[in-house]
């Protein structure tokens, strides 16, 4: 077996990652009145974030590619208003997420998703619907129908490690790349 067959691989994922008075006003919002009814499994705010494209596991080669995409793309800021409360029965995830989705956010997605293709990864098949996670094996009953919007100033992305825990997950930033092309 080479060397890189039996390197771990990384799960790696592209994401939106709030910055700390961000991560605290949504803590604020989704642990105060209007959630005090809902049940499941509270995801830490350390973890909050909406992901732009999961990868999955990967070499140390596709992770290379990876970046070598995010290292090209230039895009502008934008304002992410999380103004809607959903749920998916599947998962069973509670999330927070927008009726409105800013179009530099999704000219972003799609430039990461043709960048990633020539580094010979799947097309996503799914529709891009960001969404940050706040419950996991959550019940819809108890969630509320509206919330106070929280506005989300976005001016940069980050590639994200996935890894879990005996007593958690835990996502760890690896980089981020302002839409300047500035990396961080």
């Amino acid at each position: 077996m080479s060397s890189a067959e039996s390197e771990p691989r990384q799960r790696l994922f592209f994401a939106l990652w709030p910055e700390e008075s961000l991560r605290r006003e949504l803590q604020r919002l989704l642990t105060g009145e209007p959630f005090k009814g809902a049940a499941g499994r509270q995801v830490v705010p350390e973890n909050y974030h909406i992901t732009l494209r999961y990868l999955g596991p990967l070499t140390r080669e596709q992770r290379a590619c990876a970046e070598r995409v995010a290292d090209t793309l230039r895009g502008e800021d934008f304002q992410l208003t999380l103004d809607r409360v959903g749920y998916w029965p599947g998962p069973r995830v509670a999330w927070l997420g927008s009726a409105q989705v800013p179009a530099a956010l999704r000219r972003l997605v799609e430039a990461l998703e043709k960048g990633l293709e020539s580094c010979g990864f799947e097309a996503e098949r799914r529709p891009f619907q960001p969404h940050l996670t706040f419950l996991r094996k959550a019940r819809p009953k108890g969630l509320p129908v509206s919330v106070s919007p929280i506005v989300w100033p976005v001016d940069r992305f980050a590639l994200v490690r996935s890894r879990t825990l005996p007593e958690s997950v835990r996502y760890d930033v690896i980089r981020s790349w302002s839409f300047d092309g500035t990396v961080k």
